[in-house]
């Protein structure tokens, strides 16, 4: 895929078959999960057939999808439990007087459930022109809005469609798996190419995302 700052429409890679998924897209930039491993040997991600998510009413078929695994959730919990007790000793100046309060012990098991949560719940379907999180969607080829935004050390993507349906999503998600990143990238340069969606600078630089050939600041 190319890297330059600006991209003609004849140039755009095909778009996939809804029903076939082909051809698919080239390998996309933007992406910082090189290191994963193969789909097969990810222990980190959901490989249950039975969890698998289902396309949006009427959209093509599902071709790529990512959950976190039970086990990557759990330890994430644990991770963050250990985090909230250094955190809450060391604003204590190391006195562990605190942890005689029995009620510090559930307040900081909430908070680890609540991050294995956020990690159980998060669930992305890709098809050939949709993206699916939970039960929001919007048609890829079809954005008219793309905003990328740091929240929480990490950047979102927010993404509006022509029918007016928003998602936002965490980028990190969305590139757990490479094949589903290629298919949304293609959609997201389509949009802005020969679409013409609305961005933001962080969109481009992030991501490397070319504007439309021709295109004034």
């Amino acid at each position: 895929m190319t890297d330059r700052i600006f991209l003609a429409a004849s140039e755009l890679p095909p778009k996939p078959d809804p029903i076939s998924g082909e051809p698919r897209p080239p390998r996309a930039p933007g992406f910082n999960k090189e290191d994963k491993p193969p789909k097969d040997q990810d222990r980190d991600r959901d490989q249950s057939i039975r969890r698998m998510p289902t396309p949006p009413e009427g959209e093509g078929r599902m071709l790529e999808w990512y959950r976190h695994s039970q086990r990557n959730a759990i330890f994430s919990g644990l991770l963050a439990y250990a985090f909230i007790v250094i955190g809450v000793t060391l604003m204590q100046g190391f006195n562990l007087t605190w942890m005689t309060f029995w009620w510090t012990w559930p307040a900081m098991a909430l908070g680890a459930l609540g991050v294995y949560s956020s990690f159980r719940s998060v669930e992305c379907a890709v098809g050939a022109e949709w993206i699916k999180v939970g039960k929001m969607w919007v048609r890829l080829y079809e954005l008219t809005e793309i905003k990328a935004r740091h929240r929480s050390h990490s950047i979102h993507l927010d993404f509006k469609d022509s029918s007016g349906r928003e998602l936002t999503i965490k980028s990190d998600d969305i590139q757990e798996d490479r094949d589903m990143w290629d298919l949304v990238y293609n959609g997201i340069l389509h949009s802005v190419i020969a679409g013409d969606a609305k961005t933001n600078g962080l969109v481009h630089s992030a991501f490397k995302v070319p504007r439309p050939e021709g295109w004034q600041g």
